[in-house]
């Protein structure tokens, strides 16, 4: 299976901070069958992103010992522009995101912290 991301529009970073701007496309593979009568984005699929990403902008070898908290707000439908931030704490081996709407005052759509391996 081709593993598939959003549309990125704009990617900043510093050295403990990434801001990626993305569009959900609305053929994406993420969203058959889920649901059929309106498409959202699932919550597996928004967390492999954070990973998926973190991996490419602060550390290809960064892993994942445990999800501490994760909260889905709001859901997360074709054609919605986000904004994903991620904050890396490597003093307390965290990666904290926050998927929030460009266009909707920043609404939050899903936050959560993950603890990384040592």
């Amino acid at each position: 299976m081709k593993k598939e991301l959003a549309n990125e529009i704009n990617i900043t970073k510093t050295e403990t901070e990434a801001n990626i701007e993305i569009t959900i496309p609305p053929d994406l593979f993420w969203f058959k069958g889920h649901f059929p009568t309106q498409p959202l984005l699932p919550g597996v699929t928004q967390l492999n992103w954070v990973i998926d990403y973190a991996r490419k902008l602060f550390n290809p070898n960064l892993s994942i010992a445990s999800i501490e908290v994760i909260k889905f707000q709001s859901p997360i439908l074709p054609n919605d522009n986000l904004k994903l931030t991620l904050i890396l704490d490597e003093v307390n081996q965290k990666l904290k995101f926050t998927y929030s709407f460009i266009h909707s005052n920043n609404k939050i759509a899903s936050t959560g912290r993950l603890t990384l391996c040592q």
